[in-house]
């Protein structure tokens, strides 16, 4: 008999990605929609999982934004990511669950870490503060899992991706992570000609980029594969500052306008690349790079996305 899937949050950029890749590969997954479920109520969690037995748990649930919505809702980022996290593993265990893949972020590391970024940075040094309640939760939540898999020896492992991007992004200037946002306001300033695009924080801070079809594909290779890991990186590999990026987007969608800096707002950490060899000492290693992804989010985003908000 198939093993039956949970995806938590599968209606999300990342859990949609995961859920149809997984149905690709023929696996059973259980249909769990957000109004079906609150992953935050312990005791409807409880009864679901003991009514629909899942065998395998991919936590892909959570509350997810950009670096200001982080930095102004810290209380509701720490809050609601521990209570989904927590639920849904204390839920698997009740429930002989066989297999936890729990998704957590490259923000779970200090702010100033040796790079490339290897998995014993966890805990060395503080938090960066403007995404500190989030990174909180998902600390928790990968050390209640690496706590089970120590004494119960349950197969539960966590991946830390880096940023994350592709298909069912959040493009909501507000709250979105800062791919979304500079795609939208390049595609605006060029569709109503404006002379330039402000992007927030300085430019200069690097960042590493994974488009979500990758994550999938680590997904699906974690499923298949046992491993004494606690936790794993997953990377592009690829470190670009925001500036370089910013010109990648302007050129992609055709913008001759100008790009301005606005320094009020903060950058978050300076340098942020992972260092993903134990994943890829195992077998996977990712596909997507950086420039042909930005070239199918722009399009996908003027094709489906843009048409709608306009």
């Amino acid at each position: 008999m198939k093993n039956r899937v949970l995806i938590t949050g599968q209606e999300g950029m990342v859990g949609s990605s995961i859920y149809g890749y997984l149905k690709k590969k023929r696996l059973k997954i259980i249909d769990c929609k957000r109004k079906d479920l609150d992953f935050t109520n312990q005791s409807q969690v409880k009864k679901w999982f003991k009514k629909n037995k899942p065998d395998i748990v991919i936590n892909a649930a959570g509350k997810v934004g950009g670096i200001l919505d982080n930095k102004n809702f810290q209380p509701d980022y720490i809050y609601i990511n521990a209570m989904i996290g927590l639920n849904i593993i204390q839920a698997s265990l009740q429930n002989d669950v066989k297999k936890i893949i729990n998704l957590g972020s490259a923000c779970i590391y200090p702010k100033y870490p040796k790079q490339p970024i290897d998995e014993n940075e966890l805990l060395s040094s503080k938090l960066e503060s403007t995404n500190e309640g989030y990174a909180l939760a998902k600390i928790i939540t990968l050390k209640y899992c690496q706590f089970l898999k120590k004494k119960e020896k349950k197969n539960f492992i966590s991946l830390m991706p880096a940023n994350l991007y592709g298909e069912g992004d959040n493009f909501n200037l507000q709250s979105s992570h800062v791919l979304p946002a500079l795609v939208k306001k390049f595609v605006n300033a060029k569709f109503y000609n404006l002379d330039s695009v402000e992007v927030w924080g300085s430019g200069k801070v690097k960042r590493e980029f994974l488009n979500v079809e990758d994550l999938s594909r680590a997904v699906y290779f974690c499923i298949k594969k046992n491993t004494n890991f606690d936790y794993l990186n997953v990377g592009s590999g690829e470190h670009y500052s925001i500036k370089a990026i910013a010109k990648m987007i302007k050129k992609i969608t055709g913008y001759k306008g100008k790009i301005n800096y606005n320094v009020n707002y903060p950058d978050g950490v300076k340098k942020r690349l992972l260092d993903c060899e134990k994943i890829k000492s195992l077998g996977w290693k990712p596909r997507i790079n950086l420039i042909s992804g930005l070239k199918r989010y722009c399009k996908y985003y003027i094709k489906d996305v843009f048409p709608k908000e306009i």
